[in-house]
């Protein structure tokens, strides 16, 4: 049996902070949260952590790399409060069989969500169904090359050396892999040459990427030096910038 993966990319998407009404409908919700931005509501963001998120964030050595937790944590808290319709600090998480984490205790059994995180850009994916979200930062010295053999197969690896632009090409493709594993709950593997990622159609044996579902993957810009990617089963994207202000019920 096979599935179907069809890449595209988004060459325009317009990142909105426009009042929401947290309906979730057949298409997907992306939130962006610029760290730097929102630095000032760490305190709020770690208010409505668990006792076992305080703990986790605690064994973070670097300050950065701490408050990048608390912040991803604490938004995910907070939309997820929204969607729920029920107080941040009330959620809790639960680890499936397939290693992906989600809600245990909401009303609600249709909610699905990933997070990806990279530099300064921390990425949300809510929806119905099952989804996955990459996020990485263009890194210059990055040495890629020495990656190719080990997680592209030959179509991939020609598409970013004939490219105007190789390093981002390669981070679209390597987004694109990562979205798709995480939304099937795979994760990374030396399969990942085997699953392509370019753009177009194309169909893979439903046991590589542990799923009997077809795939669109779409790329978009998180930033000028960032990039991303969405793996979800339908079209619909709506792409959100979250502002992290709260009132005293914990939700935004």
């Amino acid at each position: 049996m096979h599935s179907g993966i069809t890449c595209i990319s988004v060459n325009d998407a317009q990142w909105t902070n426009n009042e929401f009404n947290f309906r979730m409908d057949g298409s997907v919700d992306v939130w962006r949260i610029a760290i730097s931005k929102n630095i000032l509501a760490v305190n709020d963001m770690q208010a409505l952590l668990s006792d076992d998120e305080h703990q986790r964030a605690t064994r973070y050595y670097q300050q950065t790399d701490r408050e990048r937790f608390i912040i991803s944590r604490g938004a995910l808290r907070m939309l997820l409060g929204r969607y729920l319709n029920t107080h941040a600090r009330a959620i809790v998480f639960e680890i499936g069989a397939d290693k992906k984490p989600f809600v245990k205790n909401g009303a609600r059994r249709d909610i699905h969500y990933n997070t990806a995180h990279s530099g300064d850009y921390i990425l949300i994916a809510i929806a119905k169904e099952p989804v996955g979200v990459d996020v990485e930062c263009l890194e210059p010295m990055f040495p890629y090359q020495d990656i190719l053999r080990h997680s592209f197969g030959h179509d991939e690896i020609n598409c970013i050396a004939g490219s105007t632009d190789p390093l981002k090409i390669f981070y679209t493709l390597w987004t694109r892999k990562e979205a798709l594993l995480k939304a099937t709950g795979k994760g990374i593997d030396d399969d990942m040459k085997h699953i392509p990622c370019t753009d177009g159609r194309h169909s893979v044996a439903n046991s590589l990427i542990r799923s009997d579902n077809n795939w669109l993957i779409t790329s978009f810009d998180v930033d000028k030096n960032y990039v991303g990617a969405l793996a979800f089963g339908r079209p619909g994207v709506n792409f959100r910038d979250l502002e992290l202000a709260i009132n005293h019920t914990g939700k935004p």
